[in-house]
């Protein structure tokens, strides 16, 4: 409808009386210049229509080009930033990865060095401190004088004192490397954790880099625009780093306990062997000074089984001798009776008769002598008899101590040998 237009329209229809049907009334009317007027009007609403649609088409296709061109460089930028964030994290897997490797070696060579700790303390309980008490034990076995406290049980003593001197510092290395083992699996724990989570991060991104906004399989992605993240870059990077510190710190203080063990070990097997050389040389001393007074026992022995031969002899000389004497004896007391019967006057104290009681007297002197002296033979013989019966009890005390540090300590102490452990 034009608005401008100076005319009267009719609509509808009119009746023309109260019962009359309804009359069709004329169409409405125009001027001439209604109707140029309404088609220039409607040339010109269709060129403003057209130039706004020009105008709009235009505006779109630059709105799609700017789009296009925006959509392309958030898309690089995007990529850009992703492929970056795939090297770092790549970078970083790779030092995880560099790190779990040296730390999983680590925790192999610590775990040898614990074993080695535990051979020692095994060694020193089940050889060096059995050995020792065995040897204490059997050196009690020793009888007499010589149960003594002497330099072997002095040594054995020092020597039991520096197995558990040794023992103690082998029990406080052996903790120290279990606490330690702890540690540097507690930081391969973490680095599992951290290399996990990066290698799940590094494939989505990877897997993202790949898609095409031209793929059919790219499915319907949710709007998380407003999703915010967890951590900032700053705590990721700080955590990662934090995890290669401590790791890194692991195999430090693992590598001066490898070197701590290994002066400690070196050093318990020179004291020990320095100790037990020390014990066995005082074994060898005492063994040697303890043959030794046996040889001299054995032949002073030998010379006491002399003398009481020699002593045996004398005897049996001097009872031979008092009994030639007894038969000199009754042959004067016989001469002294015959002359006893002589008649009158010719029993006479004529120098026969002076003659037979001094040889008389003599003999009974002579016999006395020989009997003091068969006398003090025997008390010699009993006192020789005496000193061989302590003589071979001293030997067989000398033969048993030798048996037992010789024969008994000796040979188990062939097992102590310190070289490495």
């Amino acid at each position: 409808m034009l608005p401008n237009l100076k005319t009267r329209r009719v609509t509808g229809l009119q009746l023309a009386g109260k019962h009359l049907g309804p009359v069709a009334k004329c169409p409405p009317r125009y001027s001439e210049e209604d109707w140029d007027y309404n088609n220039k009007i409607k040339f010109r609403i269709t060129c403003d229509q057209e130039k706004l649609a020009e105008r709009i088409v235009e505006e779109s296709r630059r709105v799609v080009d700017e789009t296009k061109d925006t959509t392309k460089n958030w898309q690089r930028e995007v990529e850009h930033h992703m492929r970056e964030r795939t090297s770092e994290i790549r970078f970083l897997v790779d030092e995880l990865n560099r790190q779990k490797k040296t730390a999983l070696l680590e925790d192999d060579t610590l775990n040898t060095y614990r074993n080695r700790v535990l051979s020692a303390i095994e060694f020193l309980k089940e050889k060096s401190l059995a050995i020792c008490k065995q040897c204490l034990i059997l050196r009690e076995g020793r009888i007499g004088v010589d149960l003594c406290d002497d330099e072997v049980d002095r040594s054995l003593r020092r020597e039991l004192k520096v197995i558990k001197g040794c023992q103690g510092l082998a029990d406080a290395a052996l903790k120290e490397a279990e606490e330690q083992i702890r540690k540097l699996r507690a930081a391969m724990y973490l680095l599992d954790q951290d290399l996990s989570a990066k290698d799940k991060s590094l494939a989505i991104d990877e897997k993202n880099l790949k898609l095409k906004e031209f793929q059919h399989d790219l499915g319907k992605g949710q709007d998380l625009s407003k999703q915010h993240c967890q951590f900032s870059l700053t705590e990721w990077q700080a955590q990662t780093y934090e995890n290669l510190e401590a790791n890194s710190k692991a195999l430090v203080s693992a590598g001066q306990l490898r070197a701590y063990i290994d002066l400690l070990l070196k050093q318990i097997c020179e004291d020990m062997q320095n100790q037990t050389d020390r014990t066995n040389e005082a074994f060898d001393r005492r063994i040697a000074e303890t043959k030794h007074v046996k040889q001299c026992l054995e032949n002073k022995h030998k010379d006491t089984m002399d003398h009481i031969h020699q002593v045996q002899r004398n005897m049996s000389e001097l009872e031979k001798e008092m009994s030639d004497k007894q038969r000199a004896i009754t042959l004067c007391q016989t001469r002294l009776s015959n002359r006893a019967h002589r008649p009158g006057l010719e029993l006479t104290c004529d120098m026969v008769q002076d003659a037979l009681y001094n040889e008389l007297q003599a003999l009974k002197a002579s016999v006395c002598k020989l009997n003091q002296k068969l006398n003090e033979n025997k008390a010699s013989m009993r006192y020789l008899m005496h000193v061989q019966v302590m003589q071979e009890e001293e030997i067989n005390i000398k033969s048993n101590t030798c048996k037992i540090d010789e024969v008994d300590c000796m040979t188990l102490r062939q097992a102590l040998k310190y070289t490495s452990f």
